[in-house]
Order: structure tokens, then sequence, then C-alpha cells
């Protein structure tokens, strides 16, 4: 990291602490500082400055004689830390605020390893230093891609569950690209030399979790998770429900191939006449979505149950939500840039993919075709977020009258809903009913924008937002998940309300 500048410290310090950002009075016990390092490690690193008071932001700062113990104290905790933490820079560093010293520790992001101190993995949540479950520290080794979940038994599958057929057609596929498919001898073997098997410690051949998704007769029986939801909402916000749903299950390639079929079905196309033909002009293009579906199941962080992958058509926008975070080494701005590094969090899906004509010819520059393809279309550039998963947006061209095609032959008319017009005379709502579902319907608006900007919200969250009271906010909240625009997880103190 580039060494700090004196108003750069000063705005760390006014912000007090945060999830990046760590306040120490005096040297702690280098076990505790280990925890701590170790913490901020296991999450997007940050800052960890000694001399300051957490609570009042008072700049108390290092004695003189404290100064070479203060840093030893950080560099002995680096060393208890397994895998040993590297800082950046290497040494923790000394400024001077006020006529007072500080020592700062920075702690780089993340570039893979699973930390751990006192043999406990721990990682910085808020302004607190937890120990990680189980559960979480499996979900941070396959965010990472430290595991191979591809290559794991899949759940109560056996060897019947795999469909022949399929396995026949993929070998024909391959058989003009590869010289070792004539050297199997049975479908164990195959599946073995594929890593679409395995054999457990009993002996037994099973299908992997790659086998099953790949050429399973009903993956999604044993890998409920890799189903696909496709949704089509009238508005922006989807505030008004949804006009279709489509819970699309198979093997991969079948997912990519019926996600597309969902696209195209709701894809408007208009058309013009140039010269002696007819030349069509669809709302997005196909080609750029469809790699970025191929994206999205090849990259997915599968070890996450209960979270698919979602693609959400809006009225301006088409979403496509994959489960997992970048792997290490790959940023947002690099794929906006279509430079990111080709890294493969499931590479036997992938390697299977790539011998199955018309799904991964472009391996390694699929975001550089959907730039491209948007780009020759006059389309923004396809946006990427990272929140708890990966969005990628495709906006259509505003609207603009100059820029129309001649005939517009849409493909289906879509009715959208209205969400501020006025009832129906005589509908029986008085003015001041009309007024407060108006109300209402803007506050639900605002949370919309709200969650579709931080992938979220509480009850809470919902009250400080709109000023409502904690009934009106479950109300409304409650609403908008009964018409399938939002989804309950957690439990009742922790309760978020997310896209479904």
């Amino acid at each position: 990291m580039p060494k700090l500048s004196d108003r750069e410290l000063r705005r760390l310090i006014k912000g007090g602490e945060t999830s990046s950002v760590e306040f120490k009075a005096a040297s702690p016990r280098p076990d505790e500082m280990a925890q701590r390092l170790c913490g901020m490690a296991n999450a997007q690193g940050g800052f960890i400055i000694i001399g300051i008071e957490d609570a009042s932001l008072q700049i108390l700062g290092v004695p003189d004689r404290r100064m070479a113990l203060t840093k030893d104290v950080i560099l002995r905790a680096c060393r208890q830390i397994q895998p040993v933490l590297l800082l950046d820079p290497p040494e923790p560093e000394t400024y001077t605020l006020d006529g007072r010293q500080l020592v700062v520790a920075s702690v780089p992001p993340n570039n893979g390893p699973l930390y751990q101190a006192s043999g406990v993995c721990w990682v910085r949540r808020g302004t607190n230093t937890l120990p990680l479950s189980v559960p979480e520290m499996l979900e941070i080794a396959s965010d990472r891609g430290l595991t191979d979940w591809e290559e794991q038994p899949a759940r109560k599958a056996f060897m019947d569950d795999i469909d022949p057929k399929k396995v026949e057609r993929y070998l024909s596929y391959r058989s003009s690209r590869s010289r070792e498919t004539g050297r199997f001898g049975s479908l164990e073997e195959v599946l073995l030399g594929l890593d679409c098997a395995t054999t457990t410690n009993k002996g037994e051949i099973v299908p992997t979790n790659a086998g099953v998704l790949f050429f399973g007769r009903d993956p999604q029986r044993h890998i409920p998770q890799s189903e696909v939801v496709c949704v089509l909402y009238g508005d922006e916000l989807g505030i008004g429900g949804y006009i279709d749903r489509k819970i699309i299950t198979g093997t991969l390639q079948e997912l990519i191939d019926e996600i597309e079929v969902f696209l195209k079905k709701h894809i408007m196309v208009g058309a013009k006449i140039e010269g002696w033909k007819r030349v069509d002009y669809p709302d997005y293009p196909i080609e750029a979505l469809r790699e970025a579906v191929v994206n999205a199941v090849i990259h997915r962080d599968y070890t996450r149950r209960g979270e698919s992958i979602r693609v959400f058509y809006y009225s301006d926008r088409v979403e496509i939500h994959n489960p997992g975070l970048l792997l290490p080494g790959i940023t947002i701005e690099q794929l906006e840039q279509g430079e990111a590094p080709s890294r493969l969090r499931n590479q036997v899906l992938a390697n299977l993919l790539r011998d199955v004509p018309g799904y991964m010819e472009r391996l390694g520059s699929g975001v550089k075709l959907m730039i491209r393809e948007t780009k020759q279309m006059g389309l923004p550039p396809p946006k990427f977020r990272e929140m708890s998963e990966v969005i990628v947006t495709f906006r259509k061209a505003p609207i603009s009258t100059a820029s129309q095609p001649e005939d517009v032959l849409p493909k289906e008319q879509n009715v959208q809903p209205t969400l501020f017009g006025d009832l129906p005379v005589g509908s029986g709502t008085t003015v001041s009913g009309r007024e407060e579902q108006r109300e209402q319907e803007h506050r639900k608006i605002l949370a919309m924008r709200y969650v579709q900007e931080r992938g979220s919200i509480t009850n809470r969250e919902y009250r400080e937002l709109t000023g409502v009271s904690e009934n009106t906010a479950l109300r409304d909240l409650e609403e908008l998940v009964e018409k399938g625009v939002l989804k309950i997880t957690g439990k009742t103190r922790g309760r978020q309300y997310r896209l479904p």
C-alpha cells in the first residue's frame, strides 16, 4: 500500500472504527494483536492505528520509549499467524500528527490464504473481531478457490443417477479433439478419467458434483442450489410484481440454453429497412447476454446452499446475479476494463463445457466480447458489482425518437404497471386513502432502490429510510415479500429482506 498522507490519516481517524480501521490507545499483547491482524487479513484488509483512543478518537500518541516495543509486538504477532502475515509495507510505519507519534500496521487485501491465530480463524465483522464457524470457513475457502467442490461425491448420488446417453453425446464431441477417448473401457472409467466420479473409502465408485451437474438425470435432486430463477418485471424496480417467472433445471448445458430461451422470449426487437434489406435491432445483444450466462454457471460458488443464479429482466435493464465473490486477484475494475485474468473456480466444469461446441470458444475473453457487443449497439458497457454476490447489469439505450427504428416489432406486449396513477373514479377509495397509497408506494420505491444498491434491507433500515413505525415497516416489507419482490433471510432479530 502507498504511504498515507496526513490528510488521509486524519480522514481515517475522523471516520472512527470500521470494518477496515481499528484503533488502539497502546499496543496489546502479541496474541491479542495477532487476533486483530488475522481478523483484518481474513476480511478486506485495512489499518490498525496505535496511539488513538477509540471512544473519543483522541490522539494520544506512542511515547518514544515504547516505540520500538510497539513495532516489535506487531511483527511478533504477524509471525504468530499461520500462514505468516506479511504487512504492506512489511514494517509498521510511524506518523506524526499534532506533535504526537502514531504507529500504523497496514494489512493488505487478502490474496487467497485463510489465516489463523492461536488455532482459530478470526474475521473482522464491523468493528468486532470474531471467530469463524466451520460453515463460514468453508464458504470463505470456496470464495477464494481453495476447495474442490467439483470433485467431491455428490450428495446421495449413485452411478444410476448418471445418464449414459449424455456421456456418449459428450464423447462424440470430444472424439475429434482428444486422443484419449479410446482408452476408456467403461462408463465408470470414463467418469473417473474426467473427474466426474470418485472412489469412496469403501471402494465404491460414485458420481462427483461435476459429474451430476454435467451428466446427471436430475441434477437438482442432488444439487438443488444449481437451479436458475428467471424473472420478468414490468417496471424498473420490480415493485409491481413479476409478469413472468421460470425456474430452470437440468444439466449445465440445459441451464444455459433455457436461460437464453427465456431472454429471447422477452427481448423487444425493432427493425428498419436499409436498402432492400430488413435489419433487426434488439434491445440487448443476445451474444453478450449468453456470454454472461455462461460465465455465471461456470464461475458461481456452488457450495452456497439455498442460493441460485437469478436473472432479473427489468423494464430498463437485465441483471444476472451470481452467488459467490470474485476470486483473489480479480477486481471489478479489471472486469469493467476487460482486463481481468482468466481464473476458474470450477475448472472441471469449464473443461467439460469447453469440449461442447457453442459454449466456451472464447474462454478468457468473454468479458471483452460483452463490452464489444454492447459498444457496437451503442449501449452502455456492462456494469459489474460485488456485494455478497457478483452482479452484471446490461442497460438499454435511453429512449430517443431520433434513434428509434422505423418499424418496431415487439415479440410480446408487456403491460407496464403504473406506480403512482390515481385509482379509478368511483372505486370507493377516499382522497386520503389515495394519498396513503401514494406514500406507501413511494416508501417501497425508496426501499427497492436501497436493496438494489446494497443487496438487502432490514426493518430498522427501512424505518430510518422512510421515518415510519416498526409495524408499518413490517407491513410494507411483508407486502413486498407476498408479491415475490423480496424474500426473507435470517432469523427474527437478524432478519433481512433480499431480492428473491
